[in-house]
């Protein structure tokens, strides 16, 4: 028997893919109707302010992809005038971004979607994929504060969906966008946000098309001499076969028994090598200096598109980004001269869409800092996983097992001089990941595939020295993928799969300061789902048995006795249950904070932060 896809629909081309929070239960009082097949998340609003935001409309239902006689792509990026507000000068006490989308109902993959300002990445995501009945509409929103030096300024914004409409995939889509600036108040008063603002994708409008592992997206900038701290926002996006990288195989597994149809093609030549391991490796004039971590979104046309109606899996309609501390080289990169600093995937053949902030912090009062990097025990030879592969070929098709395995640890120091004397910046960080793909076949040609993938990232930066009061940021992420599939061939040239997922992203923050009691909070985001799918190759079209369910859940809870918590229920592609704050002693609104580095969101854009130093 030939070994079935495990992916077959929904692949997002090169181009493709978009973004997503959504109308449904993305705002806290929003409930979506019982019986709605409408686009519906657990995930909780930003946090904002009690005062009263001055809005800039950045476009209203612009349309992205128009039909035509012939297929056309819409890949261009759609300029937008973007004008601070005349009555909110500032300093902003937060930075919101909302995006509403819709998609008509209709054939279409789920489409990449980004927002630029000036090179700077302001959104990043993916869309919902719409059924022939069934169109969607959602909205997201992202707290931009930690950019607010950027949108003091004027200039050209751009809006990118990169929509396909053609015979067959035929579904338009439009988007409105705004930004809300919240006035600082005594209660919620103005954050220490970055001085300076940095695209590493340049003056670019789309994200960087990495398409080999030797790819790298670079900038050589002077940086500021009276630098203290930097930060990087790093977002990576696997897409083409490295969309579904976590069921990838070695190369030379594949040149021995060939490329299982487990990767998402249909195509055999478009094989899914190199392996299960990825990583984003940070550079500075060579220096390996930093790791994010390549999370495993599932975009809505992932395994089965039926799984995500109406509920998507966690964080594929707007990215999360991950913050890599670059502080103990601050010193080093505020001698005036030109620094280099760049993003490499680790471990990959192939295609991966990157976008990088940097996020500069400056002592006003001195002209020159200075400083050196003292210690750094990252090395690019750490970071080559093991492997051990069993998988074997007959005449039934693919047998037999592969596990990748990888561990780093590395310890980076610095120092900065102030007026006062030297401040320490240390970062340590430990990243574990283990992948296990398993195939089995029977007698029936049916073919089991279990893929189960898991990864945790341990990183505490800790800053201390003269002047400064002693503390300490610490950030776990946890997240598993369990995906089991069961495929075998049916009449003609149908594929009969049955598709189980189960996906949990925890993210855990501990703020410690010299003589205050610690700040913790804890989220969780998971989603469970099951359904049934079949296949005509020869049509390109799908359908489904009305047996989809999906329970979405999010979690929150923190040190000051702040707790969320929210489960969606869904079955034969319709809400059917909705259960809030069970387990929760207090159900008002969660608390806002600012984060001891600046950012706005120690779990990306969702606002939950701590005091910072001034």
């Amino acid at each position: 028997m030939k070994h079935v896809p495990l992916l077959v629909v929904g692949l997002c081309a090169v181009v493709g893919l978009s973004l997503v929070g959504q109308p449904g239960l993305a705002h806290a009082d929003d409930t979506p109707a019982i019986g709605s097949s409408n686009v519906a998340v657990a995930t909780p609003d930003v946090p904002r302010p009690d005062t009263e935001p001055c809005v800039v409309q950045l476009l209203d239902h612009r349309l992205f992809g128009k039909k035509g006689d012939s297929a056309r792509m819409d890949s261009t990026p759609h300029p937008v005038d973007y004008q601070p507000p005349s009555d909110c000068a500032g300093p902003w006490a937060k930075v919101v971004l909302e995006v509403h989308f819709s998609v008509d109902a209709g054939h279409q993959y789920d489409r990449t979607a980004s927002i630029w300002f000036k090179g700077v990445n302001l959104y990043f995501g993916t869309t919902q994929e719409p059924s022939p009945g069934i169109a969607h509409s959602w909205g997201i929103a992202r707290d931009l504060t930690d950019y607010s030096a950027l949108l003091r300024e004027p200039g050209t914004m751009q809006i990118n969906i990169n929509n396909w409409i053609g015979p067959v995939f035929s579904s338009p889509m439009h988007a409105s966008a705004k930004l809300l600036f919240y006035p600082a108040s005594k209660a919620f008063p103005a954050p220490r946000v970055a001085d300076r603002i940095y695209a590493l994708n340049g003056k670019g409008a789309t994200p960087a098309k990495l398409d080999r592992g030797s790819n790298r997206l670079s900038r050589t900038l002077t940086f500021p001499r009276n630098t203290t701290r930097v930060y990087m926002d790093v977002f990576a996006e696997p897409q083409s076969h490295d969309e579904f990288y976590y069921v990838c195989l070695d190369s030379d597994v594949i040149e021995r028994i060939g490329q299982p149809l487990s990767s998402g093609s249909l195509d055999r030549s478009k094989t899914c090598d190199g392996g299960t391991f990825r990583e984003v490796l940070v550079s500075i004039d060579g220096q390996a200096a930093g790791l994010a971590p390549v999370t495993p979104w599932l975009y809505t046309g992932a395994l089965n598109p039926f799984l995500w109606q109406p509920s998507p899996a966690p964080e594929s309609l707007n990215f999360v980004p991950w913050r890599v501390n670059l502080s103990p080289f601050a010193g080093a990169l505020s001698d005036g001269k030109p620094h280099t600093v760049s993003l490499k995937v680790v471990d990959t053949p192939h295609f991966f869409s990157l976008a990088g902030t940097l996020l500069v912090y400056q002592d006003k009062h001195v002209e020159h800092t200075g400083g050196a990097v003292t210690r750094n025990t990252l090395q690019l030879a750490d970071l080559t996983p093991t492997r051990h592969n069993t998988l074997t070929k007959d005449a039934n098709g693919v047998d037999g097992g592969a596990l990748t395995r990888a561990s780093t640890h590395y310890v980076i120091e610095g120092y900065v001089n102030t007026p006062d004397g030297r401040v320490q910046s240390r970062v340590e960080t430990t990243i574990d990941f283990d992948n296990t793909q398993r195939y089995a076949t029977d007698d029936n040609h049916h073919t089991r595939h279990i893929s189960w993938q898991h990864a945790r990232v341990d990183s505490t930066s800790r800053r201390s020295g003269a002047g400064t009061t002693p503390h300490s940021l610490r950030k776990l992420i946890d997240y598993t993928l369990d995906a089991h599939t069961l495929s075998h061939p049916g009449q003609g040239m149908n594929l009969h799969r049955a598709v189980q997922v189960r996906q949990r992203f925890q993210r855990h923050i501990e703020q410690r300061q010299q003589g205050l009691p610690p700040y913790i909070a804890s989220m969780s985001t998971s989603h469970i789902g099951a359904g049934k799918l079949t296949f005509q190759r020869g049509k390109r079209a799908t359908y489904t048995s009305d047996d989809q369910s999906s329970t979405q859940n999010f979690r929150f809870s923190n040190s000051l006795g702040d707790c969320y918590r929210v489960e969606v229920r869904a079955k034969h592609r319709k809400v059917t249950g909705i259960t809030r704050g069970q387990g929760c002693i207090d159900t008002s609104p969660m608390h806002w904070f600012v984060h001891p580095d600046g950012s706005p969101d120690s779990f990306g854009w969702r606002g939950i932060v701590t005091p910072t130093d001034q």
